[in-house]
Order: structure tokens, then sequence, then C-alpha cells
């Protein structure tokens, strides 16, 4: 430290020092009346603390944090920008991405290397993820990572440097999206002898094109039977996220803002309403257990992997509540619905999958029609 003396009589106190980020040599001062050892103690203190605050972040040691750490620190910020039917699938990612990455992985250490490595491996195993399904894992990544930045935990973001490789995509048909008429008659003809309230539940998802969560959480308030209107409301999904199941309930939030709609009802959907009525006096959700907790959407798809082979069905058949909702797109197309009150009626703004199903199904009525021409 050296000291000038100012023409006004009072004394500047100066110290150098070399800016680790350009390499050149910079000042600090502070400027006091006297000149005094009292003085000049202070100077020093608040001139080592100026140079300290004005040194890169490169100075600064990195806090060592395990992944798992981390993750739950970010978590806890990032939960609350995000709607709870989000929060459980960005969950499942970050349980996957522990396990790939390992929990006790120390956050600094992790290079783009090894970060490609692991997610090349999800993707070329066998049954593997999808491309698209990478992409999101390395969304989810760079979010760590960013915040792993801003609190101190790492320098740089390894995830700008990774690159997810293409892999070739399998075209599903398109009938593996929606059950057959022999195949729907033969899976709710197994749920009717073996699970009862399964076999309701399904038919109501399937006869008003609703989404697994949008049939659980409906409530008996929500179905409105009257002489001149019969039809459900959708007004949100079941909320079950960090709740028991005895304390869950519907949020106020569907899918999309396209989900909030009123589906009108036939009068076989009002005979499942009524059946349903009976098997759920305990509850206020129109379908419950036999406790009168809400079903769980898990609980449906885990039971259908179990036994669609006992239903006829082979075991790479892919059956989820969602064949439901598409099986009723396909047999609106058959009855020559337009394509724009089939996207009104099951509450999608836009979807590839209900456009590919109404095109197949009225390709395939075209071409029936045109062989029936055949026989004037």
């Amino acid at each position: 430290m050296w000291i000038e003396a100012l023409p006004n009589g009072k004394f500047k106190f100066c110290e150098q020092y070399v800016d680790n980020l350009t390499g050149k040599k910079k000042k600090v001062s502070i400027t006091f009346p006297k000149n005094t050892r009292e003085t000049r103690s202070k100077a020093q203190k608040i001139l080592l603390s100026k140079i300290s605050e004005k040194q890169t972040d490169e100075t600064k040691e990195i806090i060592p944090i395990t992944f798992e750490k981390l993750t739950e620190k970010w978590l806890k910020v990032y939960r609350h920008q995000i709607r709870s039917s989000t929060l459980v699938s960005v969950e499942s990612h970050l349980n996957l991405l522990k396990e790939i990455i390992g929990a006790d992985a120390i956050v600094h250490r992790i290079t783009p290397v090894f970060l490609n490595k692991k997610i090349e491996e999800l993707m070329f195993k066998n049954d593997g993820i999808s491309q698209s399904y990478a992409t999101t894992l390395k969304s989810r990544l760079n979010k760590i990572f960013d915040f792993a930045i801003t609190h101190g935990h790492a320098k740089n973001n390894p995830v700008a440097n990774m690159k997810i490789p293409r892999k070739k995509k399998e075209t599903a048909k398109v009938t593996e999206f929606f059950f057959e008429d022999d195949e729907l008659e033969r899976f709710l003809s197994y749920l009717k002898v073996h699970n009862y309230r399964y076999y309701l539940l399904c038919q109501w998802l399937y006869l008003n094109g609703l989404r697994g969560g949008e049939g659980l959480a409906m409530k008996k308030a929500d179905v409105i039977i009257t002489k001149d209107a019969q039809y459900c409301k959708v007004n949100g999904t079941l909320q079950y996220h960090g709740k028991n199941i005895a304390e869950q309930d519907k949020s106020n939030e569907t899918k999309t803002k396209a989900g909030f709609r009123e589906v009108d009802l036939n009068s076989k959907a009002i005979e499942i309403y009524h059946e349903a009525l009976k098997l759920s006096q305990n509850s206020d959700f129109l379908f419950s257990t036999s406790k009168g907790t809400p079903i769980q959407v898990s609980a449906l798809n885990t039971y259908f992997r179990k036994h669609k082979e006992r239903m006829g069905f082979s075991k790479d058949k892919k059956i989820s509540t969602h064949i439901f909702r598409h099986t009723h797109v396909s047999k609106l197309a058959e009855i020559g619905v337009p394509i724009y009150e089939i996207q009104k009626r099951v509450g999608h703004e836009n979807s590839g999958i209900t456009q590919d199903i109404y095109l197949h199904i009225t390709g395939k009525m075209k071409k029936k029609t045109k062989n029936l021409l055949e026989l004037l």
C-alpha cells in the first residue's frame, strides 16, 4: 500500500493488484482526511476487501456438491415455476439422471464426454430412450448446471458441449394407438369379469375421450344430467404429488387450455355414470377404490401391463389409459365427425396423433366406399 497526499490536504491510500481475467495491473484506493496509524490500518482492510470483491469468479473456490444434493437444491427453486403435473415428470427425469450419472458424483468434475457417453448408452441399449426423450434430459441437465454455476458449485456448464446423436426413428403404426372393435370388446369383457370398477372407468374414458387423469379427477358434481342437458365438466386433473392417497384431490388445471371443456354424454355414458355412483357412495369422486380413495393412473397402467396377455394381447402391445381416448377419436372419425369437432371434444389444440388417426380412419372408409360402389 502507498499513500498519496492530495491538494486539499487529504490522503489517498492506494493498493495495486493483478486482475486474473486480463492479467493487467489495476488499482484501488480510499481517501481519508488524516494519515495516522489508525487510518492506515483501516485503509488496508478496506482496500483488501475491495480487491476481493473486484476479483473475477475465477479466483473463487468451487463449493463441492454431489449431483444428488445439487438436484435437491435446484428442485426446491424450480418446483415453484411449474405445474404439479409437470413436477412428476421432472422428478422422474431426475431419478433417471441420478441413476446414470451417479448420485454421489461431484458436480464440478462432470465432463461433456462423460455426459455424452451416459446419454448414448441410454439411447442405444435394448429398448433405449428416444432422441426426443434424450433431448428432454439434456434440457433438464442444462438448467441444473446453470444453477450450479450461479451457486458456486461449478465454473462451466458441460451440457453446452453435449451433442445428442441422431437415432433412427421407428415409425409406429397408427393402428397401435387405438383399439379395433374386436380388441375393445375383448378388453372390456375381461375387465367386466375381473375388475368391475376398472370396467366402468375404462368405458367412461372411451365414451367421452378423456385423459386418464381427467377421468380419475372427475367428481360427481362435475356430471350434469337434467331433462335438457347431459354432459360432464372437464376442469382439472388428479393432484397427487406429495400427498398420500387419502389426501389427494382435484387440481384446477388441465394439461392444456383446450382441456377445459364440457363433454356431451350419450345414453351409454349415462348408464356408466349411474353404475359408478353405486360403487362410490363413500367418495366425492365418480370413480374410486373400495376404500373411497382416488384410483391411480399408475395402478391402472400396471394392471393393464400385467393382464394384457391374459386378455389375448401380445406382450409388446402398448396399453395405457390413453388408448381409450385415441379409440374414441377413431370411432368419431368413422362416423364422420369433422376433425375440428373431434379436437374440441377431446381437448386438443393440435395433436399429430389425433390427425394421424383421423386420416387413417377416413382413408379406410373412403376405400371401403369405393369398393362398395362396384356393387352398384
